[in-house]
């Protein structure tokens, strides 16, 4: 291993120990905080939908007003209302922000505080510029290789974490380190997420069962977007729940291990539980 790489911890604790720690130390407050995400990917969610019914120009209509583009090719393309795409290209960056400066929020003081939602918009433009390079490095591997691409954004999961700790680094320092400590520890990172499959596919159900109902019933634009929006409460849910996990593998590399976890109610941490695999 490269001698710059050696200080950062390879986690070698089972995803499902890393579960289980996360449910100790949200015993109570666990409904509180998930409450926050919801409000969090409500704004990155809902308020482009609401947006996309006043200004619902896509970007196939954008394409087929002013090139020669084949109409049976660009039909082929998923049809993207450009208020969307240009609202999370412009928020995205926030959004991600607040999401690890409230979830490291949490895990260290184990309480909940919504104002840490907002915080991250006293960094906007540099949460901009960190998420549009690192998606035009993720892009650019995964137009032409599409495993270097998943290795890219793989190794850029850490950066708003590293951002969250340190609004001064720059940029690059960001993105590089994030890079150096997800050295050894991907395939880890990649087994933590496949442990919250389940919880992914029960979220999805109302969604599901509204598809299936909408595809046979005359609802409104309005109607159905109201049904949509609810339906993705649960998903929302479940996103801040998998966020307490991707947190706590990023402290477990700063720390070393969960022995030296030094937080408010680190005893959830810091205690083993014999029904923990090891």
């Amino acid at each position: 291993m490269p001698e710059k790489l050696k200080r950062y911890y390879i986690v070698k604790e089972h995803p499902i120990r890393i579960i289980n720690k996360c449910k100790a130390h949200s015993k109570g407050t666990l409904v509180s905080f998930l409450v926050g995400f919801c409000i969090l990917y409500a704004a990155a969610n809902w308020v482009p939908q609401i947006l996309s019914l006043y200004f619902p120009t896509t970007n196939i209509d954008l394409l087929s007003q002013y090139s020669d583009a084949d109409p049976v090719m660009l039909s082929r393309l998923p049809a993207t209302p450009l208020v969307v795409f240009f609202y999370l290209m412009l928020f995205n960056g926030v959004f991600r922000l607040s999401e690890c400066l409230y979830a490291l929020t949490y895990i260290r003081n184990r309480e909940v505080d919504y104002r840490a939602l907002g915080e991250s918009l006293n960094y906007y433009l540099k949460a901009f510029g960190l998420f549009l390079v690192q998606t035009l490095v993720v892009s650019f591997w995964t137009m032409f290789f599409i495993v270097p691409g998943i290795l890219a954004a793989l190794n850029f999961t850490q950066s708003f974490y590293i951002f969250a700790d340190d609004p001064d680094k720059s940029i690059t320092q960001i993105l590089t380190e994030s890079k150096m400590m997800m050295y050894g520890n991907r395939m880890n990172y990649v087994r933590l997420i496949i442990c919250y499959i389940p919880y992914i596919m029960i979220a999805y159900i109302p969604a599901f069962l509204f598809a299936n109902i909408l595809s046979s019933a005359a609802v409104s634009k309005v109607g159905i977007l109201l049904i949509s929006m609810a339906a993705d409460i649960p998903m929302f849910a479940v996103y801040g729940y998998i966020c307490l996990g991707r947190t706590v593998f990023y402290e477990l590399m700063l720390n070393k291990g969960f022995a030296d976890f030094r937080y408010a109610g680190q005893e959830a941490f810091r205690e083993l539980e014999p029904a923990d695999p090891q």
